[in-house]
């Protein structure tokens, strides 16, 4: 017996003000001129009751079969609707002389609403908007770039029961038909988070789910970023995988479950989230901005409930995907894992230490297709975990979920499709995996995963949280022992702006900033925070770029909140990023989550009366903290693997390196001189020795995948220089 599916929680972030999905244009819709005899255009759906839908919801998901259940989850019910510009609305006009479209659309009760489209045909230049009530949220603009080739769009949800789209186009514009609103979909479960309505349902994932940050993952952290989860037509949720060809030409194909998408048209009706998951290990929500709308169906077959699709777009950078490698061998590993998204919430990875075995499930798909994980040894799979893809021990994928019987509370029985049997299922291309992933026709049985940008487009997400932390705000007292406010947000004590100090040489270049919000209230209309830089070199704090301002009711509490930057920043290696305060009316509170820590690395700094201050020096516990921050930096570069000692005093390779490196100096050297660091600046474990007077072989051992800084002592100083570890 499965759990009630009306468990499910997945967290929308609607961060700074624009919802950076579907690689949307941003802006800002214009405002029409007012129409005295204008009549506000509402259209009202039949009404429907949420408690009746939840439990259909609940009974499609009990077991027909001992086996267990599918795992997809259905959220939202649709009302087939037949909506254009041409047939409802007001058309309306704007100072600049453009012609202003608009529709309102409420589903009385839904916890949030999103449409589905055909014929969607923007004609050059014009321009779609949606928001909710007082344009608090906004989706778009989209333009003629979003126009997909087969016509079909999907858009993110939106908080509340009603929703305004307004589409613009210039006055020689003549198309009345540039799209069509094919679905209303009115969510029953309450899958948003947002400023006025705090998770409906009350609960997310089992506990027993392992954040995919945690340590137990390690050995999959690169390809934990070829994973996504899947909206198929406003409705249900699943998860699915990006995964490489022998081509190597970097096509975006996406693997996951015919029973998730079936038809060309829910390929197309498709919405596929990337990095959804907390930036530690920790139950910290995580933003849902990385979004894509769209894809191909390529190849399907119902008896092994396999599906391929290709995405009408391909990440960008900012993305960091991972194209995730696969083993087409009739065996498998002593090891597995399946990295997934439970009840449509933030990644998580269950791990299995045995291997699994050949078996049969359901009666309505091929006898012995699947891989049955007997007991999970970490963690479970859950519904919305459908299409999630099986790891062997070298991070391939080698099935993908259909469903069973798996649980917190008794995690057994999971079946996956082998790809071995999808790989070559039936002559015809369209219900097999060679002809797509194989395209060379090299007749491989395993292809290695791939990080395909490099240079200014290798990007990678740096935060100070580490496993161990937990994210809590602490409340600032005063002398007379009242509360003032929080440490890390809004206050009375004269602290106007909460920074994280960062370490990463180099010369990045930094896009986002996503924000981890504990606390707010933006009831005043002009309350806003401002992202900074500061580049520190000694005792000298040193403003680099422009601000990034924000309103507050664009923010989210209890989640990570994405800011897009205005202009990139190239700060110095060690750095400072800021939230700034004064500019919140009285009455509004923000603070930031704050690491729970009693030792260790401090990176929180305060600036208080004008004066930048470690938070230890201030806090009476002196213990050390570091705020819920993340950045996301580009252009995360290496340097060469071929030393350069005519110009290098210092220099370090091989980089990347899988577990040694060695350091060579024009002057003698020991291990002692040698420390290596995370990038958030906590000192790490190093073993070394020496093989010459000059020269320091280094172990790196039992340390994860992923970029650190080699210190090393010289007579005039320190030199720091980033390596990049990879696997074996």
């Amino acid at each position: 017996m499965k759990r009630l599916l009306h468990s499910l929680i997945v967290l929308f972030l609607l961060g700074g003000g624009q919802v950076e999905a579907q690689l949307s244009q941003g802006g800002t819709p214009r405002v029409p001129l007012p129409l005295k005899s204008a009549v506000r255009p509402l259209l009202l759906m039949p009404e429907v009751s949420n408690e009746r839908l939840q439990w259909q919801s609940l009974a499609e998901q009990e077991p027909h079969e001992e086996q267990g259940i599918l795992k997809p989850l259905r959220f939202a019910h649709a009302f087939e609707v037949n909506y254009s510009p041409a047939t409802h609305g007001l058309w309306m006009g704007s100072a600049d002389g453009w012609k202003i479209w608009q529709l309102t659309i409420r589903s009385t009760g839904a916890y949030s609403l999103n449409l589905l489209f055909r014929d969607f045909r923007l004609p050059s230049r014009s321009r779609l908007f949606l928001y909710t009530p007082e344009q608090d949220q906004i989706l778009g603009a989209y333009t003629s770039d979003n126009n997909p080739p087969d016509g079909i769009f999907a858009l993110s949800p939106l908080p509340g029961d009603e929703i305004t789209l307004q589409y613009e186009c210039p006055p020689q514009e003549t198309s009345t038909t540039p799209f069509v609103i094919s679905a209303v979909n009115h969510d029953f479960l309450g899958i948003l988070k947002y400023i006025d309505e705090r998770r409906p349902m009350g609960v997310t994932a089992e506990a027993c789910n392992l954040d995919i940050y945690c340590s137990g993952a390690d050995r999959w952290r690169e390809v934990q970023n070829s994973v996504c989860r899947i909206m198929i037509q406003g409705r249900d949720l699943c998860t699915g995988t990006l995964v490489n060809n022998t081509a190597g030409d970097h096509k975006p194909y996406i693997l996951t479950a015919n029973h998730c998408i079936s038809t060309s048209q829910k390929a197309a009706g498709s919405l596929f989230l990337f990095n959804y998951e907390s930036p530690y290990c920790g139950p910290l929500d995580g933003d849902v901005t990385h979004s894509l709308s769209g894809s191909t169906l390529r190849a399907t077959l119902d008896s092994l409930d396999f599906t391929l699709v290709e995405l009408t777009t391909p990440p960008p950078p900012a993305f960091r995907p991972y194209y995730a490698g696969w083993n087409r061998e009739p065996r498998q590993t002593d090891t597995t894992a399946s990295i997934h998204h439970p009840q449509g919430d933030i990644k998580k990875i269950a791990l299995d230490h045995h291997s699994p075995m050949v078996s049969s499930f359901l009666s309505q798909f091929s006898r012995n297709s699947f891989w049955k994980v007997l007991r999970w040894d970490v963690g479970t799979t859950e519904i919305g975990s459908s299409g999630g893809p099986l790891f062997n021990r070298h991070q391939q994928v080698t099935g993908t979920l259909s469903g069973g019987a798996a649980s917190c509370s008794n995690p057994v029985n999971d079946y996956y499709v082998r790809f071995d049997l999808a790989w070559a299922a039936r002559p015809d291309s369209s219900r097999q995996l060679k002809c797509w992933l194989d395209p060379a026709q090299t007749g491989t049985l395993s292809l290695q995963g791939r990080q395909f940008n490099e240079g200014d487009n290798l990007c990678q997400a740096f935060t100070p949280l580490k496993e161990g932390d937990t994210h809590e705000l602490l409340l600032l007292r005063g002398n007379d022992n009242l509360p003032g406010g929080y440490w890390t947000g809004t206050n009375n004590a004269g602290i106007t702006e909460v920074a994280n100090r960062f370490s990463i040489p180099g010369k990045e270049s930094i896009r986002d900033v996503s924000l981890g919000i504990g606390k707010l209230k933006a009831l005043n209309q002009n309350s806003s925070v401002a992202v900074r830089f500061y580049n520190l070199y000694r005792n000298t704090v040193s403003p680099v770029g422009s601000e990034t301002r924000i309103p507050l009711k664009n923010l989210v509490s209890d989640a990570m909140n994405l800011v897009h930057l205005e202009q990139p920043i190239e700060p110095g290696d060690t750095f400072l990023v800021s939230l700034a305060l004064e500019a919140i009316a009285a009455g509004d509170t923000l603070a930031l989550y704050q690491s729970g820590r009693t030792s260790g690395q401090n990176s929180l700094f305060l600036l208080k009366n004008g004066t930048w201050r470690a938070f230890p020096d201030l806090y009476p516990a002196g213990t050390p903290a570091a705020p819920a921050m993340e950045i996301i930096a580009c252009n995360v570069g290496i340097q060469d693997s071929t030393p350069s000692p005519q110009q290098d005093p210092v220099w370090v390779y091989p980089n990347p390196a899988t577990s040694r490196i060695r350091v060579q100096t024009k002057e003698p050297l020991t291990p002692e001189m040698v420390s290596l660091f995370s990038v958030t600046g906590q000192q790490l474990p190093l073993r070394g020795i020496n093989t010459a007077v000059n020269q320091v072989d280094l172990s790196l051992a039992g340390h994860s995948p992923g970029i650190y800084v080699v210190r090393v002592k010289t007579g005039t100083g320190f030199t720091r220089h980033k390596i990049v570890l990879t696997r074996p």
